[in-house]
């Protein structure tokens, strides 16, 4: 198969699939029919020669290859969103475009109320978020392919700035009426007999539970994977298991119905930083983000003491 074989529409149609956790809400989000979203994620596994989708109790969950091409499908769909992004704006040339590689509970958090705040005293700017959590964050800033990136990696990589801006303490998620349902820090000791979904790897989530599995010299009870939070909040809702997340992505997913109690533990807690290309020129409205989320970090520990601090 040729390269040029792979239409981007394909790739874009399963991975909706997955985050929507169905295909007519794929479709509905697509603009397209159900039947021409389940024809793309079949001729997509026809080209590839492998199947990408498998159920499990009323979840769509990406198969061990999927698992494997996911960074890949992830980058090609970045790339074809960011030509298309960068056309919308071409027609607005007083709207400055700044790109972000992140995690969605920065986003979230930090990002999106600053951008808000911003547009309120007249700054134009067209945000890109590019979503992500593992390493490939490196490799976008030293490619300038981004303007900063906001992440929870840590790396000797002497080519780019890094900041310490915040750490948050890992929690555990579950549905409610668990018996995990309470007030306060539940104990490391009492979380680790239950089942969990297992997050991808290069992501805080799993660095918590290898750094937990060290501390308590076992390992911990995995009855699924997923690539994606929202993945994980489904999974996790539908009793498959519970989820270790770090505060601000726990918070996140107490909106879509779950609940939280932070894990009483000095270990584990997840270190985001501010990385840029020090050979960058950023704008002025950069300098005055990146100077603003700096100060919102400090507005979040200020809020919530016991879960986020500013010591690394």
């Amino acid at each position: 198969m040729r390269r040029s074989d792979l239409p981007p529409k394909l790739v874009q149609s399963f991975l909706t699939v997955l985050r929507m956790q169905s295909f007519t809400k794929a479709a509905q989000s697509l603009n397209l029919t159900q039947p021409a979203v389940t024809q793309h994620v079949a001729r997509l596994e026809e080209l590839l020669g492998v199947k990408l989708i498998e159920r499990s109790r009323g979840v769509i969950l990406p198969t061990n290859h999927a698992q494997t091409l996911m960074p890949d499908f992830e980058q090609l769909e970045r790339s074809v969103s960011l030509i298309f992004d960068k056309v919308r704006t071409l027609p607005r040339a007083d709207r400055e475009i700044v790109q972000i590689a992140t995690p969605t509970s920065l986003v979230t958090y930090l990002l999106a109320p600053l951008f808000a705040e911003l547009r309120k005293e007249g700054a134009s700017a067209f945000p890109i978020f590019r979503e992500v959590d593992d390493h490939r964050v490196y490799d976008m800033v030293r490619a300038k392919e981004v303007d900063f990136a906001l992440t929870s990696m840590t790396g000797n990589d002497a080519a780019l700035s890094c900041e310490f801006l915040l750490s948050d303490c890992p929690c555990v998620v579950f549905p409610a009426g668990h018996p995990l349902t309470g007030d306060g820090p539940v104990e490391l000791d009492t979380i680790a007999s239950f089942d969990f979904i297992r997050p991808p790897r290069d992501t805080s989530a799993n660095r918590m539970i290898e750094v937990f599995e060290r501390e308590l010299n076992r390992e911990f009870s995995f009855t699924a994977e997923a690539s994606r939070l929202m993945t994980m909040e489904v999974m996790a809702r539908s009793g498959l298991g519970l989820l270790i997340l770090p505060t601000l992505s726990a918070r996140l997913s107490a909106h879509s119905g779950l609940k939280f109690r932070p894990i009483n533990a000095s270990i584990g807690w997840r270190s985001c930083q501010l990385i840029h290309h020090p050979q960058a020129r950023p704008s002025a409205f950069v300098k005055k983000l990146m100077k603003s989320i700096r100060c919102s970090s400090n507005s979040l520990v200020k809020d919530l003491p016991e879960l986020i601090s500013t010591t690394e």
